[in-house]
């Protein structure tokens, strides 16, 4: 949906819960024998996006209709942000108010009130509501197109201004009453680009967000605008009960005596290593499961990818190489990207594959190294194995195409199972025998094959810039890769 000029209304502050039951249908004769009328109130947050939103609102019309069933129910909506080059609602809030709300939610409440319009349902309300929500994707309009890597800004006419926006003028945008950061509501707040300025991104102050000091170093630092919303959204659920200290006691208590349920607790950091805490936000961030996570033959293809998208669609900001919020995006990305050639190359050819030239390379690197490395060979000897079964079938299955001979399609079987077996000989000495893990020092992938000494997965120019790209554990230089520069072995190697 592209982007309406429509202006929206004089935003009038809509009314809120508990002004809400003058809306409830009046005390009168045979008023008890009706269940009181119920408000639900949500503001879209600048950081929501539709897809946020309307499960957000549905899990409110879920838990409405569970706590008070047959009761009328009146939504409230209230919109901060999410304009467009003109001024009114942006492709997001416009698909919430006129389709979502209108379209799939209505028939389920008796009265909608949002910043553009306030409609009764002429019918009577519906109980039968979905168990589950569905939200499908087709034309790709809120996804970010991992495949081109492109910079994806929400203000699609920015703004060109050269200067930054005043604090207050983003406070008014994001509908802040004072400026405060929008993830644990604390003062001083700095001006943080949603998009950077190195990857393209502008001044406009929908390209602005008030974060504090804190927040705003740990913010990812990426081309697609909606990761770095979604990311603030994360980041006020991980650290929501930052947003009650300092609060009194007494005020606590109160809000707890109405019904309010206040965190004022936050999850534990499992630990502060920095490979860790990319691991802990590709979990809870973006949904990895440990399948995600197991070593074997993709993960040098996972780290190809992710290099990739470093390189091309992320940035850096107060000269801090690292960020876990900007690497958990990056892997995510690689994941995806990875996951879509698999499915392209499966369409374009039904050749079994193995992604085994990382580990092959790095087992080889071990046995220059370290030549009684048995590991190292047998992860070696299987996977040239492998090698040699798949170049096999691609052969025989040439000469079918080539001269049709139909007596082939029986050898192609045959070498097909053998490079079924083949592989699955490589992955299981490879699940068996490497371990991975993050360089300390660059943040690369690293791996050791049985007790031979750690070693980058990826060779040169991709490790470049790290000692520990050509010097061993064991206080070897490593010859296998090319050195653009000179450096002194380190004292320790952790």
């Amino acid at each position: 949906m592209n982007d309406s000029p429509e202006k929206p209304m004089k935003p009038q502050r809509l009314a809120r819960p508990e002004a809400a039951r003058n809306a409830a249908p009046p005390e009168g004769p045979g008023a008890d024998a009706e269940p009181k009328g119920i408000a639900l109130y949500h503001d879209m947050r600048v950081e929501e996006d539709f897809a946020k939103c309307a499960t957000r609102l549905f899990s409110i019309l879920k838990k409405a209709a569970a706590m008070n069933p047959g009761a009328p129910r009146y939504l409230y909506l209230d919109i901060q942000g999410h304009r467009n080059a003109a001024g009114g609602y942006d492709a997001d809030a416009l698909e919430i108010i006129r389709e979502f709300l209108l379209g799939f939610l209505g028939p389920y409440l008796t009265e909608i009130s949002t910043p553009l319009y306030q409609a009764k349902n002429p019918e009577p309300q519906r109980e039968d509501i979905p168990d589950v929500l569905n939200i499908g994707d087709p034309d790709r309009a809120h996804a970010y197109d991992h495949r081109e890597l492109p910079v994806r800004g929400r203000d699609s006419q920015p703004d060109r201004r050269k200067s930054r926006p005043p604090v207050r003028a983003i406070a008014d945008y994001l509908g802040l009453d004072e400026p405060i950061c929008l993830i644990c509501w604390q003062a001083p707040v700095e001006r943080a680009h949603v998009v950077p300025e190195s990857l393209g991104g502008s001044n406009d102050v929908r390209n602005f967000a008030l974060l504090c000091p804190r927040h705003h170093r740990e913010a990812p630092d990426v081309a697609d605008a909606e990761a770095f919303w979604s990311w603030v959204d994360y980041a006020c659920e991980r650290d929501g009960h930052m947003k009650w200290e300092g609060v009194e006691p007494e005020t606590l208590a109160r809000a707890e005596r109405v019904g309010l349920r206040i965190e004022t607790s936050g999850p534990v950091r499992k630990s502060v290593r920095h490979f860790d805490r990319v691991r802990d936000e590709l979990v809870r961030h973006y949904g990895w499961c440990p399948e995600d996570f197991a070593g074997g033959n993709h993960w040098g293809a996972l780290m190809e990818e992710f290099h990739t998208v470093m390189e091309s669609a992320t940035s850096t900001h107060f000269n801090v190489a690292k960020k876990a919020s900007t690497e958990a995006w990056a892997f995510e990305v690689a994941r995806r990207r990875l996951r879509d050639g698999a499915t392209e190359r499966e369409a374009d050819d039904d050749r079994p594959e193995v992604s085994s030239r990382p580990p092959v390379e790095l087992a080889e690197r071990t046995m220059h190294k370290s030549p009684g490395s048995g590991g190292a060979r047998s992860l070696a000897d299987a996977a040239r194995r492998a090698d040699i079964a798949i170049e096999a079938a691609a052969l025989v299955r040439d000469i079918i195409g080539s001269t049709g001979v139909s007596s082939a399609e029986d050898v192609l079987r045959g070498v097909r199972e053998e490079v079924a077996d083949r592989t699955a000989q490589f992955d299981r000495l490879a699940d068996e025998l490497m371990r991975q893990t993050a360089c300390r020092h660059c943040g690369h992938a690293i791996a050791r094959i049985g007790d031979a000494p750690w070693r980058h997965i990826a060779a040169a120019p991709m490790s470049r810039g790290c000692r520990a790209a050509s010097f061993d554990r064991d206080g070897t230089w490593d010859d296998s890769l090319d050195r653009a520069w000179k450096a002194s072995p380190s004292k320790t190697y952790r």
